[in-house]
């Protein structure tokens, strides 16, 4: 592994490789564009990373709640087992 940036570490480049990518964007974008280009790149990643912690947020207080009226529902009464009739004793009939 690369130890030169954690953030770029799963790409698997090396400093030979990153400073070639550096070397290409300067000669793309110039000096006086590049700033601004990093400038924007970081406030998208703050804003992404924004969404995606209110995404997050929003789930979890939905899940929660969901818990919560689960946990305040009003359990189903008990199923009743039918009254069995009484039993009646039969006799044979007596003999005269």
């Amino acid at each position: 592994m690369n130890s030169f940036s954690p953030a770029l570490a799963f790409l698997n480049l090396g400093s030979g490789d990153i400073v070639l990518i550096m070397f290409l964007c300067l000669l793309m974008f110039g000096s006086k564009k590049l700033p601004e280009l990093a400038k924007a790149f970081g406030q998208s990643m703050r804003e992404f990373k924004k969404a995606a912690n209110e995404v997050e947020d929003n789930f979890r207080t939905a899940v929660q709640e969901d818990d919560r009226k689960k946990a305040q529902a009003p359990l189903p009464p008990a199923p009743v087992a039918p009254a069995q009739p009484p039993v009646q004793e039969t006799r044979p009939p007596e003999k005269l």
